[in-house]
């Protein structure tokens, strides 16, 4: 045994007769015996951590390869003929199959994360695609529920990044589940919004829904592992209290953060921030603002949810199309009662007074509304009877993908012409038809150009397509032919005037070349008589106004009717 004097302390003798010192001395070995015993309970502690994670795993891993096959053969067998009752069995041992293997699913996560082997894989991804994905898994489930299942990617979000989709696609699944399980009625909205941090890129994902809400003491247990908010919680929607957890957890290791904003009776907004490795990609067709079949053209959009009236207007816009937005089929019926004119229109199945079935029958039935082209917006799926065939142009499954439905409209709307818009002083070019067949092509490089001319043509009754240089023009003039031919004079690569001489060269006879008026914001002196030396037949100068055009459309009209 080994002592150590420690400390001296003098303390005044209470009798009065002078001090007393008493010394601290201490057993250096047991000292030393305790820190190891200490170190020991520690290493032993981890060493058990280490040990229980890795049992959970593994016994995860192996629940999981039966669980699957219980899965998929009760599927399978779910496509064979069977009676109702037989249906039903089948049906509950599928659905309690897919339960037990959500919570494996979490317990194996868990596991992982606590054992610090979670490890994030790096890949190039879409994120739209990613988050489409998760919105096609939780679809039947909103469905079932008769809820609107909404999202929203803002302008500036990424197209393509680097991380790890399959584990940002489990968190925003996480959330929208939740969020569809404790909603009763109303809507669950999804929405991508980004945000530059010096060097850094963020991206914030909200998940909002109108549920029951949490309290402020149940939002402090959110994120506690197996916890629910409350018993009840736990009893009513089952769970094992480790998705929020998870989800958490695999934010951090994409560098952001997850939190939550609720009131109890007023929904809650689940949201979470990652930072974006952003790869360099090519813009999206349907992000386009000037669709070839779309612009100016006019679109009645006829729902209940406000939520999906504001996210359908803001598409439309980005591809130039005027919008009138409705929230039944009495107020729809009403616009076109009154003479007002569409190219297409988009329209709710599930509406209260009117459904979206009965309503395109009253379109259909009204004048001049007979092939106007409908699109039906369902949580049900393709259409499948045929009266839906008969009515529709297309039915999309809810929530609408932009690219979908970017594609739906154009394919409608591919070979009709705009309907006048309703103006102050509608200008009428041929007074016995409101809608033009000559095909016109618009030659004009700068896009906010392309978007006014187009939507001044539109207005006017005309179609059109457009080519950015010369280059463009002359092989759009391979594909087809035009009868009006909108030329602007400068161009990069070839302007119009070069572009002019060489159709001059390639289409002598003159009933094979488009009547052809340069459009120039120089009108200078000299520059009417270019256009004509290089063989152009009208000309008008920049900016171009509606009377000035309409007059030019009128006589490119007569010159190829003589």
């Amino acid at each position: 045994m080994v002592w150590v004097l420690l400390t001296v302390r003098r303390y005044f003798n209470p009798d009065g007769k002078g001090y007393q010192d008493i010394a601290t001395v201490v057993d250096i070995t047991e000292a030393r015996r305790q820190a190891e015993e200490l170190r020991s309970a520690k290493d032993a502690a981890e060493a058990a951590n280490q040990a229980k994670s890795h049992f959970l795993a593994m016994m995860s891993h192996e629940i999981r390869t039966p669980m699957n096959g219980v899965i998929g053969m009760t599927s399978l067998l779910l496509d064979t003929p069977l009676n109702p009752e037989q249906h039903e069995y089948a049906e509950t041992i599928r659905n309690s199959g897919d339960s037990l293997l959500t919570i494996i699913n979490d317990i194996l996560d868990f596991s992982k994360i606590e054992s610090g082997r979670m490890e994030l894989e790096t890949e190039v991804f879409s994120v739209r695609e990613c988050v489409e994905g998760a919105l096609d898994l939780l679809a039947p489930r909103a469905v079932e529920k008769h809820l609107d299942l909404l999202y929203e990617i803002a302008d500036g979000v990424p197209g393509t990044i680097r991380g790890d989709a399959t584990r940002l696609r489990q968190v925003i699944v996480n959330l929208l589940g939740n969020a569809i399980k404790f909603t009763e009625q109303g809507e669950v909205v999804l929405g991508v919004s980004v945000q530059s941090k010096g060097d850094l890129t963020e991206l914030e994902f909200s998940v909002r829904d109108t549920g029951i809400g949490i309290s402020v003491e149940g939002q402090q247990r959110l994120f506690q592992s197996f916890s629910q908010v409350d018993a009840s919680i736990s009893r009513r929607f089952g769970g094992t209290g480790l998705g929020l957890v998870i989800s958490r957890r695999l934010v951090e290791l994409m560098g952001g953060q997850l939190w939550v904003e609720s009131e109890v009776g007023q929904g809650s907004t689940f949201k979470f921030t990652l930072v974006a490795d952003v790869i360099a990609s090519k813009p999206r067709t349907y992000m386009s603002q000037s669709g070839t079949n779309l612009v100016g053209r006019r679109l009645l959009i006829v729902d209940d949810n406000a939520t999906n009236r504001r996210i359908l207007t803001v598409l439309a816009d980005k591809w130039s199309m005027p919008v009138v937005a409705v929230d039944s089929g009495g107020a729809a019926l009403a616009l076109l009662a009154q003479g007002e004119k569409f190219s297409a229109v988009i329209l709710d199945m599930h509406m209260p007074t009117m459904d979206g079935i009965t309503l395109a029958g009253k379109i259909k039935a009204l004048p001049d509304c007979a092939q106007l082209p409908l699109i039906l917006l369902s949580s049900l799926g393709p259409k499948e009877s045929e009266l839906e065939k008969r009515l529709f142009s297309a039915s999309l499954t809810k929530p609408a993908k932009p690219a979908r439905l970017y594609e739906v409209l154009n394919s409608a709307l591919k070979d009709t012409s705009p309907p006048f818009a309703q103006t102050s002083e509608p200008i009428s070019i041929a007074p016995d038809s409101s809608i033009h067949p000559e095909s016109v092509l618009l030659a004009e490089d700068n896009v906010v150009n392309q978007k006014v001319a187009l939507m001044m043509l539109a207005k006017l009754g005309f179609a059109a397509e457009v080519a950015a240089n010369g280059h463009e023009v002359l092989a759009a003039m391979e594909i087809r032919s035009y009868d009006i031919l909108l030329m602007d004079m400068q161009m990069p690569e070839m302007d119009g005037l070069e572009a002019t001489r060489r159709i001059m060269v390639k289409y002598p006879e003159k009933d094979k070349r488009p009547w052809i008026i340069a459009l120039t914001a120089n009108a200078m002196q000299g520059d009417r008589e270019r256009c004509i030396e290089a063989g152009m037949n009208d000309y008008i100068s920049k900016p171009v106004k509606r009377e000035e055009l309409g007059a030019a459309l009128k006589r490119a009209i007569e010159a190829r009717r003589t």
